[in-house]
């Protein structure tokens, strides 16, 4: 299944209102081709719709009477079934969880969350991936549990209260997502990776069938740790061609689509790829010569920056003339090398924070990593007194979450930190959206059992794409033989890189794009300020307006500050104007305001 939605009741004497039925089912997808999938009792509503991209149904009634479904796919690997199908895997999976036990899970490599319910002990789970890239939102209120595969659904039900947390916020906008299982909603959560949140009795205990932390290091030569890394890359990638002869995947310039594309066509796969970067770039003309040299059958199409990639390649996917010379068996999954250069290239850990973790200067290295990644909370948008108390978040909070990583080693606590967090927060927009570009995402990158492997092997080596770029060694010639893409400082290609083509990022959008998103961006911001329900219990509407106009004026680019301060609005918006602060430095906790 591709979307899923429902709500447990917490109290036996309380039953689920029809009308909240009703609702989820009316919100769980916005075309109106598909036939929502119910099951439900007085305890517990479940609704699901699917785009078919697996072939398998994701929902089923067990023996006993259990209810259990689940967006995307398990892929047990060491223990289980060894069908491919997803829903043997869910009937070995809910055969477990029937008995209270999710041990079982710490062999599934796949993206996927679920939910499960027992009417024989009125026992509820919400389940997540390894990584907790499928996400899965829930809130928690005095009569019942609503979770969701979008955050749009729960939205959409006036039960769930909807209240802008002005500290997620604060991190959304300086730090790209909120720490831990936030989001913009004070009341609304999103699952963790590893975790089970287990409604019985009306308590909700979460628990973790897996930690990353306790990974134990892996003894061996450098020459079996590349051996075994390509071994279990290779094997993400079978297990989920599942023996398919033909697909399609993006082509970018870089090394980690490439090497998704390289490890397909080992398996004998035809492969259609593509590529939406700007024209005359290096991303452009470097994904056209592999394309070449490794026979895919390429198409480009050069886009302009900032679209929902998903629906880009969908709609062009679905508009190609190549797609029907010879057919692909999953039309509705793509392959993507999303998490390639987080995971193996160790792209955001520099030789000066490991230096400084290593020294025990936690403190140092976080203050480098905040600068060298940009980030920062805009105080000058907030109301001085809610700017005070957020100078100085983004570093506790950062370091907060990294103690709470016990792992020996603190520059293997920061890459556990990058590796559970950033994934799942860049995944979001192609989930929510799912229901409309209609396409399922493989990404070998993220399989866990790969993933799990390179946790165990010592970092230093691995920096800068050092270990990545001798991992190519093991593929076929074609992967070395065309330049590629390299982030500035790594290794670079070996193959001279033409000099007149810019790199990804430098490539300038044509002055066009760039006039049409600040005409937008400037109506945009005027209607805000001059709205009746600005957020002025959280914005310093003077401030705005002073920059607004020197943008205008062409006296400096403010543009990064009127995009902080509408994702304040929209939210506020969407609330109702209901907000949460964070809490006073003295302990007290967080004012909820109306």
């Amino acid at each position: 299944m591709t979307i899923l939605a429902g709500v447990f009741s917490r109290d036996p004497s309380v039953r689920i209102p029809q009308a909240v039925c009703d609702t989820l089912k009316q919100n769980i997808s916005r075309d109106p081709t598909d036939i929502p999938i119910e099951f439900r009792d007085d305890q517990a509503y479940f609704v699901k719709v699917d785009i078919g991209a697996f072939d398998r149904p994701a929902h089923r009634v067990g023996p006993s009477g259990s209810m259990a479904i689940l967006a995307g796919e398990p892929l047990l690997t060491r223990e289980g079934p060894t069908s491919v199908g997803r829903d043997a895997h869910l009937a070995y999976l809910q055969s477990h969880w029937d008995d209270g036990d999710f041990k079982s899970l710490r062999n599934a490599s796949g993206t996927f969350c679920a939910a499960h319910y027992d009417p024989r002990t009125g026992t509820g789970h919400l389940v997540a991936d390894r990584l907790g890239l499928r996400t899965l939102y829930y809130c928690v209120t005095d009569d019942f549990i609503y979770f969701a595969t979008a955050l749009r659904i729960l939205e959409a039900l006036p039960d769930v209260p909807k209240v802008l947390d002005v500290l997620s916020m604060a991190e959304i906008t300086g730090f790209g997502y909120p720490f831990g299982g936030g989001t913009a909603y004070a009341g609304i959560k999103m699952l963790l990776p590893c975790e089970v949140i287990t409604i019985q009795q009306g308590e909700c205990k979460s628990t973790r069938y897996f930690q990353w932390d306790a990974i134990r290091p892996v003894q061996a030569t450098e020459e079996d740790t590349l051996e075994q890394s390509y071994r279990l890359f290779q094997s993400a990638v079978r297990r989920r061609l599942r023996g398919d002869k033909t697909t399609f995947a993006y082509l970018s310039g870089g090394l980690d689509s490439r090497v998704v594309v390289a490890a397909l066509r080992a398996d004998a796969a035809r492969v259609y790829t593509f590529n939406f970067s700007l024209a005359n770039t290096q991303d452009q003309a470097l994904a056209l010569a592999y394309a070449n040299r490794s026979g895919t059958i390429h198409h480009e199409l050069p886009t302009e920056p900032g679209p929902n990639w998903s629906a880009v390649m969908a709609a062009t996917w679905r508009a190609s003339p190549h797609r029907h010379e010879q057919m692909v068996e999953h039309p509705s999954v793509v392959w993507t090398g999303e998490g390639g250069s987080v995971g193996l290239g160790c792209v955001y850990i520099s030789p000066e924070i490991v230096t400084l973790l290593r020294a025990g200067d936690w403190d140092a290295a976080i203050d480098i990593y905040l600068r060298q990644q940009q980030k920062t909370i805009l105080t000058r948008i907030l109301n001085p007194e809610l700017a005070r108390q957020l100078q100085g978040h983004l570093h506790v909070r950062l370091r907060t979450e990294l103690e709470s990583i016990r792992h020996p080693d603190p520059v293997r606590a920061f890459y556990i930190f990058l590796n559970l967090n950033g994934p799942r927060r860049h995944l979001v927009n192609h989930f929510d959206t799912i229901d409309q570009h209609r396409l399922e995402f493989q990404v070998p990158f993220y399989d866990s059992e790969l993933l799990e492997y390179l946790t165990s092997l010592p970092v230093d080596p691995c920096l800068y794409h050092r270990f990545y770029v001798k991992w190519l060694a093991l593929f076929d010639p074609a992967v070395r033989a065309v330049p590629w893409q390299t982030y500035p400082g790594h290794v670079p290609s070996p193959v001279p890189i033409p000099d007149d083509l810019p790199d990804q990022w430098s490539a300038p959008a044509s002055a066009v794009h760039r006039m049409a998103l600040e005409r937008e961006l400037m109506a945009r911001s005027a209607a805000m300020l001059s709205s009746e329900n600005f957020p002025g219990r959280v914005l310093k509407k003077v401030n705005l307006q002073v920059m607004r106009w020197a943008w205008k004026l062409r006296l400096g680019n403010y543009g990064y500050a009127m995009k902080a301060a509408l994702a304040y609005y929209h939210y506020w918006n969407v609330s109702g104007g209901r907000y949460k602060l964070p809490p006073a430095p003295s302990g007290r906790r967080g004012k909820v305001s109306l």
